[in-house]
């Protein structure tokens, strides 16, 4: 058995992983041992290297959070969201937010998944943080800790275990948390491309008529054009179709779908599809273990809330662990857990309440009258300068 006893280990090393293990290390100081075992190297980002089709779009107030504790992105990888346009299924203009309306000169920030975990990671490594190589498969009991077994065999002690290996975290099973889930009939298309028209830093997304919900964020320039990631959620029959397409045909489809807004003109990279799932898991505390981010919660992706929520967990444990001197430095105890757990519960489900919610309401296809009341109501919102800053201000969150 390894004779290090750590204070912290983070299973999974994304970017909510990596933060987790940031937070532990800057709330409980420089003698806390903080561990991240994760299977895969670290991301090689190269300044030539094409921008991947896998971004996140990062609000604000997580990103100074990040900054505040070190973490420095790459800003090549990342492109800058002021504005937030929703279009109604009729195509027009149900919703803008600004980020005017809060004061502030950004909402988010869209940027690349290799970008972001590799920032976050350095950040943590260079604050003392170790990487272990490996896959954590089991865990068991421990006299005030857990013993963690990887892959390999090796065996590992720590009083406090996070689980941020995803949606079909292995560590959340072997604990045995309750997990409520449910597939959404539909699948997410995601592709970069380029344009020929600029975005003007504006994310614009339509709730189309067959209940299919495209989103155009922001990117980088790529070859000295305007580009976008497209973020397609569809039925699994059209998800598939629109994957099968030749690039002129998608380009043609999406292009039709907006209006021409962007005038997409070329696809950068290939296109890929993966399922879309609503999971709540009913308490992610248990005894000296935590999940966080997809291993904890998962939504639908209309909001682009998915990762934000994931890094307001790290942002709630680095508040909740500055309290573990209040219990001898255990940075397990029963009482930090309660504390984070009443402090995320609300935000977290509100988030899922709120995304499905819209979800359902755009997504009643056998109900006309339904779909254009939520178009109407959205406008008519819209118009409310009140309505807007309150938006602008929770997505700067």
């Amino acid at each position: 058995m390894n004779a290090t006893l750590f204070d912290v280990v983070i299973a999974g090393g994304g970017p909510v992983g990596w933060a987790c293990a940031l937070a532990a290390r800057v709330s409980l100081g420089k003698r806390a041992r903080i561990a991240v075992v994760e299977r895969d190297p670290l991301p090689v980002v190269g300044a030539g290297d094409p921008i991947s089709a896998r971004v996140y779009t990062v609000a604000s107030g997580n990103l100074a959070w990040l900054n505040e504790h070190g973490v420095q992105i790459d800003e090549p990888r990342s492109a800058a969201v002021t504005d937030i346009q929703v279009f109604g299924r009729d195509g027009g203009d149900s919703l803008d937010i600004a980020a005017n309306d809060a004061g502030q000169s950004e909402l988010a920030r869209v940027i690349e998944h290799e970008a972001l975990t590799l920032a976050i990671a350095l950040a943590a490594q260079k604050a003392g943080v170790a990487l272990i190589a490996g896959e954590c498969i089991a865990l068991h009991e421990a006299d005030g800790a857990r013993t963690i077994e990887l892959a390999d065999r090796t065996l590992l002690q720590s009083r406090m275990v996070l689980a941020a290996d995803g949606a079909n975290s292995r560590l959340r099973e072997a604990v045995g948390l309750e997990v409520s889930r449910r597939a959404y009939p539909q699948h997410g298309v995601v592709a970069n491309l380029r344009c020929t028209k600029p975005h003007r830093d504006a994310a614009r997304q339509w709730f189309l008529p067959d209940g299919s919900i495209l989103a155009l964020l922001p990117l980088p320039s790529m070859d000295g054009a305007p580009a976008v990631s497209m973020v397609w959620s569809a039925s699994a029959a059209r998800a598939e179709f629109l994957c099968a397409l030749s690039d002129t045909a998608l380009l043609a489809e999406v292009n039709a779908a907006t209006g021409d807004a962007a005038g997409v003109s070329a696809l950068v990279g290939a296109t890929r599809s993966f399922p879309l799932n609503l999971l709540r898991v009913v308490n992610p505390v248990a005894d000296r273990f935590l999940a966080v981010g997809d291993a904890a919660h998962a939504m639908h992706p209309l909001a682009g809330q998915g990762v934000n929520v994931g890094l307001a967990d790290a942002r709630c444990l680095y508040e909740v662990w500055q309290h573990a001197p209040d219990v001898h430095g255990d940075s397990g105890h029963a009482l930090l857990l309660s504390r984070y757990r009443r402090q995320r519960y609300g935000p977290t489900l509100a988030m899922q309440l709120a995304t499905d919610g819209l979800f359902r309401l755009y997504n009643q296809t056998d109900h006309p009258l339904l779909m254009a009341a939520g178009d109407a109501g959205m406008r008519l919102l819209g118009r409310l300068p009140a309505f807007r800053r309150t938006l602008s201000t929770n997505a700067l969150q």
